[in-house]
């Protein structure tokens, strides 16, 4: 089975374009994207979970926040949530329960480093079908 996202050249950044048949397939895909961005993680037997609630002024808006919280997770406190439970996805509010482990840099191979999830060509867009299609530009 095929990746749910593609990457793209852009500059000096990484492009990625995510498709969803659902919102939520949508924000878990563009979280498999930046994770894979930044290589192949592993994780201790260390769990961790918490909880997250967003509110923001447009679904790009949300996105960029949604990814942006993940990618503090991993580079301040370390942690890689990678199962996740929308509790609630209704632009403009958000509210997920995240579960992971602590990160195992000595057996992760890293790749990129993601500088910031950018507003630039940010777009989440509904398809006529109903499924959900998003580009996303990662500074690195």
């Amino acid at each position: 089975m095929s990746k749910p996202y593609e990457f793209f050249e852009h500059t000096a950044d990484i492009g990625v374009h995510v498709a969803g048949r659902t919102l939520q397939e949508l924000f878990t895909d563009a979280e498999r994207a930046v994770y894979e961005t930044l290589g192949d993680l592993q994780k201790t037997e260390d769990k961790r979970q918490k909880t997250v609630e967003l509110r923001a002024e447009s679904r790009e808006d949300l996105l960029h926040d949604w990814l942006t919280e993940l990618l503090y997770e991993v580079e301040a406190n370390h942690v890689l949530y990678d199962e996740i439970e929308f509790t609630k996805l209704t632009p403009p509010h958000l509210v997920a329960a995240l579960h992971g482990c602590s990160i195992d840099f000595a057996r992760s191979k890293t790749n990129q480093e993601i500088k910031a999830v950018t507003y630039h060509q940010l777009r989440v867009e509904a398809l006529p079908d109903g499924t959900w299609r998003a580009r996303v530009i990662l500074d690195v």
